[in-house]
């Protein structure tokens, strides 16, 4: 048998071939001359000072005159390509520590500046922003940018692959801001030892940016001028010069945390493991080393994320896990450099996701029997430790590894003592990137690879999860002209190991399915200790212009699995996906900007077995009233569904449509207005309806309101809902596959109110109630493979009764088959989920929190209201559980 990444090494061979004779095409200096890009690229020389600046936003020492400005920005918004309406100046100057960045606003009406105040990094805010970002690598690829508004908010943030831009990563840094007669001033204290730069080296510039947004213009105006019709950020930036030899340094940050914690809920009569009061009480730190090559080194032990916003409440009937984005700081900082598996395309299919954070310290997988049990909400991670940064010879570096404890949850007997036993194993993970950046960041190749080891000395979660995990790949990008087109692949291969019920489990995954009777690619090996396949894509693509567009095949093996340490719902695919967007960024007469696309998707099984068939287009408008205005729409047409039956033979897909439109009014005034409705049918009478509006009031510069009503109609006409074995059941290989119609009724209500007393204290309350509702009808059997043909028990074949909460079907009445039950799928669920927390910077990089959250909750099993509204309103009533805690985190460093 071959090797399981023998067929990855191959493709890997293939690639390096490629792409060293990509890296082997004209050096950086000769495709810069075959640019097509023509605006110009200042050149700023800084100043080196020794006397000390006071960072105050008055910009009154003499070193500020003596520097050279930066003059003459240029508008990228609303009016491409022209002269700011507004003059704007900016200056830097250098020590042996620090950058300091002065700017000086003019404005012919300082009264109508933005003030709006809001908590560092909230960037939808009406507020007049400067901006400076620094291109320290070198590589015009990355770079660290740095910004303030007239009131003092910081922002700042970590641009990436040339286009992305990552707000969470945070700097200490210092800044002042000012208003006067003339507009206003801005200053700013930026630590050498928060930026990544090779030391020592005197004639190397760095990139330079400036960005001035004018709030009540909606105007974003640029020292380096930006063409909107041409790709890139960082490599549209000028040059700063005149540093000189800048000393290394290897800065130390710690920033240790204390918190404590209050719990109380309801208890439940006969429940042994809840009490209605607790406290606790936790210690931790992250650690931050700068090292040089400029890497960074951080580490956390047992973080503490207890401040963190909760997931929003959802009710799914998929067969598929529900995707949560990240909020964890220590995981969001850097996360783009171990981000792998994507190409250059404006339109792909199935494309998994390679690394997906929550798995480190997710919720146990084992479940425990008994009525009562008491499992933890997640794995603690006992420490964790990252290495990331770009070095000055190109290499972009990525490896973390973090380790979580075997976790053991309670539960009771039913002679009512109290057991213990394992629910997740010690598992350690660790995930590596690295890319390697050639002709100036034009051509990329780069390699990744995860390893997740479980300790599975029980033999309860041996039956369970895979011992070892494994994803390796690399992956490649070439840019030719001025980055007009991209050519870019990914090639990997994934393997698990384990036990023979474990294998058999990942077999009959829903997003895998190998028990599928008509398959005759598939099959299920009981005797597997193993599983491996791969994903493959290739991507061409037209990036610069007023016309863009891609085209990218796809492949995901049936036996590819990444869900150990990334999110993966499908697997057994193959595509060809196309994508073509036309854009206007110059204003007309009733347009700022418009543009409109056009998408096409087709798909397969890799035995050919046709899964999607859809033609997709997209347009927006924004007016010359900053109004603006959306429409998307898509046609459906795939000849087969291999997942409606979970493991069953193919059904037909019937054909679908989907259209979904939404307006918001202009972002500059005290009330926003956003409002969306979508509607999706099809032919064999699925409707799925569903409206939203958000508005967003800002009353005063301290006080923000939005309030995000939701509500959706769903009519399902084939909602699984089980399947039994049957051997008079042939036409449906010996096994019946039972469906329902269900109609469903979701409401929800965001609710966000920001006071913030200034830049440093902020209050925030957070309110989302939700409900939901769906009534099960028309139980049926699916009847023919390849058809979308059903027959309703009771009407069309056999009977159907309720009884005490039991749905009991007879499939053929008096017929020979057996008679079978399941419990009722009607349910009615509510819940409230909310928090107030009040932020307190102490000092740059130190924070208090206090919080409150509040969750409520009821679920009906077996009834279903669709009077939603009247189940929100009696979630007042609901038994309240509440968490009460304070937590302080010092910043220490240098």
């Amino acid at each position: 048998m071959a090797l399981p990444f023998a067929a990855a090494l191959r493709a890997a061979h293939r690639l390096a071939v490629f792409v060293t004779a990509l890296a082997a095409l004209p050096s950086d200096a000769a495709a810069q001359a075959a640019r097509g890009d023509t605006l110009p690229r200042p050149a700023l020389r800084v100043l080196r000072i020794s006397e000390p600046v006071t960072i105050d936003g008055h910009l009154d020492e003499a070193v500020w005159r003596r520097a050279e400005p930066a003059t003459d920005w240029i508008q990228q918004v609303p009016n491409a390509l022209q002269p700011s309406s507004q003059r704007s100046e900016a200056r830097v100057l250098i020590d042996g520590s620090n950058v300091y960045v002065g700017f000086r606003l003019y404005d012919t009406a300082p009264d109508s500046i933005g003030m709006q105040l809001a908590r560092r990094d909230v960037g939808d805010v009406y507020a007049d922003q400067v901006w400076v970002g620094f291109d320290s690598y070198g590589d015009r690829r990355t770079a660290f940018a740095f910004g303030v508004t007239p009131r003092g908010v910081q922002r700042d943030g970590y641009a990436f692959n040339d286009g992305d831009f990552d707000t969470q990563w945070d700097a200490v840094w210092q800044s002042a801001a000012r208003v006067d007669s003339l507009g206003w001033t801005a200053e700013f204290r930026i630590p050498l030892s928060q930026l990544r730069y090779t030391a020592g080296d005197s004639t190397r510039a760095w990139g330079l940016q400036f960005l001035r947004i004018i709030a009540r213009r909606g105007e974003e105006a640029y020292w380096s001028p930006r063409d909107p019709t041409l790709p890139g950020d960082v490599s549209r930036y000028g040059l700063m010069t005149g540093m000189g030899a800048l000393e290394g340094s290897v800065p130390i940050e710690v920033i240790p945390y204390l918190r404590s914690q209050m719990n109380t809920q309801p208890t439940e009569v006969g429940n042994p493991f809840v009490d209605a009061r607790n406290g606790e009480a936790a210690l931790g730190a992250d650690l931050r080393v700068r090292l040089p090559k400029s890497l960074t080194l951080s580490a956390t032990v047992n973080p503490d994320f207890g401040q963190v916003e909760a997931d929003p409440a959802v009710v799914n009937l998929s067969a598929f896990e529900v995707f949560f984005p990240e909020r964890r700081p220590f995981f969001l900082e850097n996360f783009d450099t171990f981000r792998f598996g994507g190409t250059t395309t404006f339109n792909d299919n199935s494309a998994p996701n390679f690394f997906y954070t929550r798995r480190i310290g997710r919720a146990p997988q084992r479940g425990l029997p008994g009525d009562f049990t008491d499992i933890p909400n997640q794995t603690p991670i006992l420490g964790a430790l990252k290495l990331s940064g770009t070095t000055p010879g190109g290499w972009a570096i990525g490896v973390l590894n973090a380790t979580t404890p075997r976790e053991t949850g309670r539960y009771q007997r039913p002679d009512n003592s109290i057991a213990r036993d394992a629910v997740e194993p010690l598992t350690n993970s660790q995930v590596t990137r690295v890319r390697r950046l050639l002709r100036g960041g034009y051509t990329t190749i780069g390699g990744f690879n995860s390893w997740v080891e479980r300790d599975l000395t029980d033999s309860a979660l041996a039956a369970l999860l895979p011992r070892r995990a494994l994803v390796s790949g690399i992956d490649f990008e070439h840019a030719w002209g001025d980055r007009d087109w991209t050519i870019s692949g990914v090639a990997s291969r994934s393997a698990v190991w384990g036990e023979e019920s474990t294998m058999l489990r990942l077999q009959r995954a829903n997003y895998r399915s190998y028990q599928r009777p008509d398959a005759g690619h598939l099959a299920v090996d009981s005797t597997r200790t193993s599983l491996s396949g791969g994903y493959y894509a290739l991507s061409v693509a037209k990036t610069s212009g007023r016309l863009t567009a891609s085209v990218t095949a796809e492949q995901l093996d049936p036996g590819f699995e990444s869900n150990d340490i990334g999110f993966q719902t499908r697997s057994d695919s193959r595509s060809v996906s196309t994508g073509m967007f036309y854009r206007q960024p110059v204003q007309t007469p009733l347009f700022q900007n418009w543009g409109v696309g056009l998408f096409s998707t087709v798909a397969a099984t890799t035995a050919g077995e046709n899964l999607e068939r859809r033609l997709a287009t997209f347009s927006e408008a924004r007016f010359r009233n900053f109004w603006g205005v959306n429409l998307e729409a898509n046609v459906e047409t795939g000849r087969f569904n291999d997942r409606l039956l979970r493991g069953g033979p193919l059904a037909a897909r019937p054909v679908s449509s989907r259209i979904e439109l939404g307006i918001e009014s202009d972002s500059r005034k005290p009330l926003i207005m956003e409002a969306g409705v979508e509607i999706a049918v099809d032919r064999a009478g699925r409707r799925n309806r569903g409206v939203g509006l958000e508005l967003d009031w800002r009353p005063s510069a301290a006080l923000r309101l939005r309030v995000q009503p939701e509500y959706a109609w769903n009519d399902i006409v084939d909602q699984y809902v089980t399947a039994r074995d049957d051997a008079l059941a042939t036409t449906t290989f010996g096994r019946r596959y039972v469906f329902a119609d269900v109609e469903q009724r979701e409401a929800r209500l965001n609710t966000r109110l920001d006071w913030t007393f200034s830049p440093y204290v902020s209050l925030q309350l957070f309110l989302q109630p939700f409900a939901s509702a769906g009534q099960f009808t028309r139980y049926k059997e699916f009847t023919t493979p390849r058809q979308f043909d059903f027959a309703v028990y009771g009407v069309d074949r056999g009977t159907v009764t309720r009884t005490f909460g039991d749905v009991v079907i007879d499939p053929d009445g008096a017929g020979p088959a057996a008679a079978f039950s399941f419990r009722e799928r009607n349910y009615t669920a509510r819940e409230l989920r909310g928090n107030a927390v009040l932020r307190w910077e102490l000092r740059p990089g130190s924070t208090v929190f206090f919080v409150w959250q509040q969750q409520r909750e009821g679920f009906v099993d077996g009834r279903a209201d669709l009077d939603v509204g009247a189940q929100l309103g009696a979630l007042s009533g609901a038994p309240a559980r509440n968490v009460f805690l304070v937590k302080l985190a010092w910043w220490l460093g240098r």
